[in-house]
């Protein structure tokens, strides 16, 4: 039976059916039918049309991509072994090829075509990561805030590590922060041009590649780095680092000077430091070393210190352990005394207007 309606199509709606006029000599009725057809198989293997319509919005990218598999260049990878990948590469930086791999210099110009570019990446390979960025000057800006929104908190790091390698590198642009949430990560960015472009932005080092280093070292040195921990672990951390030149001058009966090592590896002079710079220099060091169990600083201004807790029994090794961090603490030049305890050492730092009364203790000078 053939019944006979009228109905009303917007003119956008008539743009959209031409393919299918088009395809029936320009008969309205036979394209509103296979129109009718399309919805019916879709709505078959569908819950509803918009469901329909997001599946073949997507089917051109998994296409796509299905055909890159094919040839090679992509391969299929189970979503917990890549989960695994994501969260034991944590901390190291990956090279700078598999970064312009992703996201091409040449074709990016300004922050809005990043984002564009980055949103696509995300679809195409289905890392379901939203990227959000937030800048007053898209071509040359001086603050950015990239938000990275769903999949999992390391899947968000890997991706966020490879934007800020591009960020670093053609905009100048270094990381000051980042904020991981359960479902979004924010990457606050600020112009440093003072950084050199072969080298490693700091705040990448810091938030993304605070390993690079101590993985690349175990590659390179493997058996001895695991002989050494294996010593360390059996003998449960008691083990004390020392400078080859300074074990060799306590072992003689004297007191070394620790005050340059210090400062290569502070990278700044012990008198360039202020005073609160070196208390927290001076306790990451010493911790490391196992010279110390323990060391509180207390930072509190005109009331600085250091306690040192330690478990050498022999006093004349507590007098020269007292003797060797006193001549860092001399080279800064603010005054000091020392009390030192069966088990503790502490170091009481003073204003310069209190000189005068400190002139008579013996290690405050």
């Amino acid at each position: 039976m053939l019944i006979r309606k009228n109905i009303s199509l917007d003119d956008k709606y008539l743009k959209k059916l031409q393919p299918l006029l088009d395809a029936n000599n320009g008969n309205l009725s036979a394209a509103v039918r296979d129109t009718i057809e399309i919805a019916d198989t879709a709505l078959t293997y569908h819950k509803s049309i918009d469901e329909a319509i997001r599946f073949l919005k997507e089917t051109p990218s998994k296409e796509e991509l299905n055909n890159t598999i094919q040839s090679g260049e992509n391969i299929v990878i189970n979503r917990t072994m890549l989960e695994w990948l994501f969260r034991c590469t944590k901390g190291r930086l990956t090279d700078e090829e598999l970064v312009n791999e992703l996201i091409n210099p040449f074709e990016i110009h300004d922050m809005k075509q990043l984002e564009d570019h980055l949103n696509r990446v995300s679809k195409s390979y289905h890392w379901a990561i939203r990227t959000s960025i937030k800048c007053e000057d898209i071509n040359n800006p001086e603050s950015a805030l990239v938000i990275l929104s769903n999949s999992t908190v390391h899947s968000r790091d890997f991706f966020g590590q490879l934007v800020a390698h591009f960020l670093s590198k053609w905009k100048q642009l270094d990381v000051e922060h980042v904020f991981r949430r359960s479902n979004s990560t924010q990457i606050s960015f600020r112009k440093n041009p003072s950084t050199s472009s072969n080298e490693t932005m700091p705040g990448i080092l810091k938030h993304f590649g605070y390993l690079d280093v101590l993985c690349r070292e175990l590659d390179e040195n493997t058996e001895f780095w695991t002989q050494l921990m294996y010593t360390y672990n059996v003998e449960r951390f008691n083990l004390v680092t020392l400078h080859r030149n300074q074990f060799e001058v306590f072992a003689a009966g004297e007191v070394p000077n620790p005050t340059k090592i210090l400062e290569r590896l502070c990278k700044q002079s012990v008198c360039d430091m202020s005073l609160p710079d070196l208390l927290v220099n001076f306790r990451k060091m010493y911790l490391a070393t196992q010279l110390a169990k323990n060391i509180e600083i207390s930072l509190e201004p005109g009331n600085e210190s250091v306690t040192i807790y330690h478990d050498f029994k022999d006093e004349r090794v507590i007098r020269n352990l007292v003797a060797y961090f006193s001549n860092i603490f001399r080279e800064k030049g603010t005054p000091f005394e020392t009390s030192s305890y069966s088990s503790m050492i502490e170091f009481r730092f003073f204003q310069e207007r209190k000189q005068d009364s400190l002139d008579s203790l013996p290690d405050g000078r």
